[in-house]
């Protein structure tokens, strides 16, 4: 039988009652035990954090370090630093020894969020991590071992990936021991207005927490939400800004984008295409739009795209074919 997950077994933030996410819950209560990798998949803003921290704290490592790393958020050398640590001069600014995430992890857990951003280098070195328990960290000759277990998630197709030459069969493999997909917000409606409540309750400053009328939340509930469950988050927070003891329905259009009018704007961009061109091209010439929106800001374009910064600096450095 299905339980709701918000009952006190589980951490608070796994809030949910639907099948679907009972159903991501309930595999991961079956997990948890077992030392193997797992595997978390799903798009952006779901909640794949969440079921790594459900994983960790059903686990026997409850109490030990639970330790979560974006693999998107560092560049090359940093990345391998922050996983592996690094010794005293190992490269320019390495003024003293740094032990790493593995270190820090071990006997815990080590959640590496985006793991469809490792390196090349940082895959292989994470191949041998999870064969053989080992590392050595950047500049040093000793070897390391570590118990941490490795929980991972992303949102991309790493099949396709490998297909590319972008990712490493075995690690895949190695990877994907056990999976646990989580569904999109909009396939979990149920869920909505616990995790609103939730938001409500949450310190905003001196702000009070408003109350919701039905018919704002059946707007919430009927919304799409292409971000998930962070997009929700961000746009309660707004709400309460703008709203100091009333969310109702009018102030949800004020901030959510009507059906009717995506689908003009869809109609409206479909006119643009008057010829095939390569995806590629569309890709960055969006990137490069949405850069522009936001001021060149990096980190803020790369939050309301629901991808990492290196996703968006790849993209954009990329050669792309001329239509």
């Amino acid at each position: 039988m299905l339980t709701n997950a918000t009952n006190s077994t589980k951490p608070p933030s796994a809030i949910g009652r639907s099948v679907p996410w009972c159903r991501a819950m309930a595999m991961a209560k079956k997990m948890a035990p077992l030392q193997m990798p797992v595997l978390i998949t799903g798009q952006s803003g779901v909640g794949k954090e969440v079921i790594a921290q459900v994983l960790h704290h059903w686990s026997e490592r409850e109490g030990k370090s639970f330790i979560p790393l974006n693999c998107g958020l560092l560049q090359d050398q940093l990345l391998e630093s922050e996983l592996f640590g690094h010794s005293k001069g190992a490269f320019t600014g390495a003024s003293h020894d740094h032990d790493g995430l593995f270190h820090a992890a071990n006997d815990g857990t080590l959640f590496l969020d985006e793991i469809c951003e490792l390196t090349a280098s940082c895959q292989a070195k994470l191949l041998r991590v999870l064969e053989t328990g080992e590392y050595r960290p950047l500049g040093s000759t000793k070897i390391h071992r570590t118990n941490a277990r490795i929980i991972s998630a992303t949102h991309r197709d790493l099949e396709k990936m490998i297909s590319q030459g972008r990712f490493r069969q075995d690690l895949y493999y190695r990877l994907n021991v056990l999976t646990i997909d989580i569904p999109p917000l909009n396939q979990r409606a149920e869920d909505i207005p616990l995790l609103v409540d939730h938001f409500l309750e949450q310190p905003l400053g001196n702000a009070p927490r408003p109350t919701i009328t039905p018919r704002a939340m059946q707007q919430l509930m009927a919304h799409d939400w292409p971000g998930n469950v962070r997009e929700l988050k961000n746009t309660i927070e707004r709400l309460r800004v703008h709203c100091e003891e009333e969310i109702s329905a009018g102030s949800i259009d004020s901030v959510l984008t009507r059906p009717s009018q995506n689908t003009q704007a869809t109609g409206n961009s479909l006119a643009l295409f008057n010829r095939i061109v390569p995806l590629a091209n569309l890709e960055q010439a969006y990137i490069e739009w949405v850069l522009k929106q936001c001021d060149g800001n990096v980190s803020k374009a790369s939050k309301a795209l629901g991808v990492s910064r290196t996703t968006i600096y790849r993209i954009i450095n990329s050669p792309v074919n001329q239509p």
